[in-house]
């Protein structure tokens, strides 16, 4: 053994060998344990023929209804799940009808068909179509152009811009695989589901001790496979959600507040899930909740209804009713991401942007300033600046000395972690391949940007990156652990805002590149990670990820210009907010915001819209809290103790409060699931848990994305309406709730 490698052993058995501040929660990484497989068979085919054809036929499915989806007044996107359940009868059909032919393609040799369908190989074909189910985030920048500044830069450079914003960020996760992926810690429970629904479909139950314990929990009651299981819940959520999202679609709002303050205009308002807040709101309807609260760890669901409760429930309401942002009487609902002038009417970028340059006119925004938005809009820019800055300042004081022995052992700790030691028998992706495909996508990034119309200076093409580089460790750390995702929107549009104010293209297209570059990188990490559970060779990981994307770039923009060819389409987008929108259900909440996005940071700029206003404190107290709130629970853990687990309260998650959507009730509901399922079947079924609870959370995702899904395209796009009746009201004298569709009277 040479001195470096002695030298890096080591270290290695360093990291392993004291308790890791990475590790949030023992319990449930123990409890994971149980749950991911821990066996390798290395002879399974994996990156075969069969992936290509049905991946890439999910990737073209999935991206294109999520890009038509991108327009929807409520966001709503068909996750991978529905390719996992589809894909597996595809992959057994093919294997057992095509014929085995040997090829020899550039130097590979290709099997058409190698064996029976395997695991490794659904793991891939699920890696193309969530690939195309995430669609590309450059569209939300294109449509924003088209639609509200009149910019079309053409084909060519539309799908140079998005292939170059979507692959860009794949480099610097070659940079964060030593700690980010290998430690056993960074348990990803966003991938959780998906492990499960891997589980069942290819192994059956899992191990015999789950399945003892299954038993004595149940007094010896035989219980379902797995598989039965997921049947069982996908057609059961699938019939379920036809009364939310069909028949009966007042059951997505239950507003208690309302409820029980029926003569109370002000509780009216605050308890409406979609006018305000929507305190203590409940929703009956899966679309709205989603299998996040089955996946992420209880501790997860209680500091995010703790900041719900502090943010939205009573500083959100306290600054509306006392105007602490001096706002002027507006018809806009609170809830919204909308923009008004200081008459309180709506304002439009077209009212200060000059038609031909792009660039804001200061006379004209000098007739119309101060510009405001709601106080809930105004608070959730706070929790992008608190949380993001609390990110960097948890890594740092919590976790910092662990990734620094982690990077120094270079790679070779958790050498004793089944995992690793089952995925290291495969090839691992070498360093130049991130490195050189970082260098050339930079340089095409430097290109688009100059010579498309966008305008952005080479200078900013290498600061979004550099930025986000910077950002994506301390985001990355929080997701691994904690399921909870955070994104570099904000804090890359206040800096470009900064820099270069007046500018809106130039400050989309920055922001664009800041947040797909770090997106990106946690997809490929998160895929990397999902592959390290499932033991696929990370080689093919990457390329499943790399091709599928470029895939997906072209599918998403053809997508996209289909939709966008249709006049009415466009026309659309413009009423959100409207009461002309009410019954549209293409209006594109997503578009609007990022719409508003630009004329906040990029045509006013953050100096004049926050630091001239009375909304400077969005940001200063934002950034002092991130920064803050991290040091004092690490001093409270240290030097305070106690029955209080200072390490689960999450400062990232606390101060991440939740902006305008189309229904506030998911916060009160997803507690509860989580409660239900993260808590009490956790501790006290922990055997049914262990079996059934993320192939139950997939099940119900799916379901409900089937039947929305038929809901979109089979039903409504024949004009097909459910009959008027109580849980299916229409807007009349003798039905006030109607105007806003939850119940509560809104004047």
């Amino acid at each position: 053994m040479t001195a470096d490698e002695k030298h890096v052993n080591e270290k290695a058995a360093e990291v392993e060998g004291g308790e890791s501040s990475l590790v949030m929660d023992a319990d449930f990484e123990e409890m994971i344990s149980k749950v991911v497989p821990t066996t390798d068979d290395t002879s399974l085919p994996s990156f075969t023929l069969r992936v290509w054809i049905i991946g890439t036929f999910f990737c073209f499915i999935l991206g294109a209804i999520n890009t038509l989806f991108l327009f929807r007044s409520v966001a709503f996107g068909v996750s991978s799940y529905v390719a996992i359940l589809l894909a597996y009868p595809m992959g057994v059909f093919m294997a057992k009808t095509m014929p085995s032919v040997k090829f020899n393609l550039f130097g590979i040799e290709v099997d058409t068909n190698p064996g029976p369908f395997s695991v490794k190989e659904h793991v891939l074909i699920n890696i193309f179509a969530s690939t195309g189910a995430s669609s590309i985030y450059g569209i939300d920048n294109l449509g924003v152009q088209e639609i509200f500044y009149d910019l079309d830069i053409g084909h060519f450079w539309g799908i140079a811009f998005l292939f170059c914003s979507a692959t860009l960020g794949f480099g610097i996760a070659g940079m964060c695989r030593s700690f980010i992926i290998r430690p056993k810690a960074m348990i990803w429970p966003s991938i959780l589901p998906s492990v499960a629904m891997f589980m069942a479909f290819h192994q059956g139950d899992l191990h015999s001790a789950i399945e003892e314990e299954v038993k004595a929990e149940s007094e010896g009651k035989h219980s379902w496979s797995q598989l039965k299981m997921f049947g069982v819940g996908t057609l059961a959520m699938a019939i379920y959600t036809f009364f939310p999202s069909f028949i009966a679609p007042m059951l997505r709002f239950i507003p208690l507040l309302c409820f029980f303050s029926p003569s109370d205009s002000v509780m009216q308002k605050l308890g409406s899930p979609t006018w305000g807040p929507g305190i203590a709101s409940l929703s009956l309807d899966w679309t709205i909740i989603g299998s996040g609260p089955m996946s992420v760890p209880f501790w997860v669901a209680v500091n995010q209804l703790i900041s719900s409760i502090i943010f939205l429930w009573i500083v959100t309401p306290l600054a509306w009713q006392g105007n602490w942002f001096n706002q002027p009487a507006t018809a806009l609902p609170l809830n919204t991401t909308g923009l008004f002038k200081k008459d309180g009417k709506s304002f439009k970028g077209a009212m200060i942007v000059d038609k031909n340059t792009k660039r804001v006119v200061d006379s004209l925004y000098e007739k119309v300033k101060p510009i405001h938005m709601s106080s809930l809009f105004a608070f959730a820019y706070m929790g992008h600046f608190a949380s993001l800055t609390s990110s960097v300042t948890n890594t740092i004081v919590w976790h910092g000395k662990d990734i620094a022995r982690q990077w120094r052992a270079g790679g070779k700790a958790d050498k004793n972690d089944i995992h690793c030691q089952l995925i290291d028998k495969y090839d691992e992706v070498p360093n130049t391949w991130y490195y050189g495909f970082f260098i050339v996508t930079g340089i095409l990034t430097t290109i688009v940007g100059q010579f498309s119309g966008l305008n952005t200076p080479w200078w900013a093409t290498f600061f979004a990156v550099a930025l986000s580089a910077f950002g994506t460790v301390p985001i990355a750390i929080v997701l691994a652990t904690s399921g909870i995702s955070l994104y570099m929107n904000v804090v890359s549009q206040f800096l470009i805002g900064l820099i270069l104010p007046g500018q809106p293209i130039v400050m989309m297209a920055f922001k664009c590149l800041g947040v797909t570059v770090s997106l990106q990188c946690l997809t490929l990490l998160s895929d990397l990670k999902l592959g390290h559970y499932m033991k696929v060779p990370p080689r093919h990981v990457f390329l499943s990820q790399l091709l599928s994307q470029i895939m997906a770039v072209f599918f998403c923009y053809i997508t996209y210009k289909f939709w966008m060819q249709n006049p009415a389409h466009r026309e659309w987008v413009t009423l959100f907010g409207s009461k002309a929108a009410t019954s549209n259900q293409w209006t594109s909440q997503t578009l609007n915001t990022y719409y508003s996005a630009s004329l906040i940071w990029g045509a006013v700029g953050p100096k004049r819209f926050f630091f001239e206003s009375s909304y400077a404190p969005v940001i200063y107290v934002g950034v002092a809290l991130g920064i803050s709130l991290p040091i004092v629970l690490r001093l409270c853990y240290l030097f305070v103790g106690g029955p209080i687990p200072w390490q689960l309260i999450y400062a990232p998650i606390l101060l991440q409060p939740q902006g305008p959507s189309g229904n506030q009730a998911y916060h009160f509901t997803g507690f509860l699931v989580s409660a239900f399922f993260q808590f009490y079947v956790y501790r006290y079924r922990s055997a049914w848990w262990k079996k059934y609870n993320y192939v139950l959370a997939t099940a119900f995702d799916v379901g409900s994305a089937l039947t929305s899904l038929f809901i979109t395209l089979v039903i409504e796009d024949q004009g097909i309406a459910f009959p008027a009746w109580f849980l299916n009201c229409v807007d009349t004298d003798e039905q006030k709730y109607c105007g806003y569709g939850d119940w509560c009277h809104i004047e």
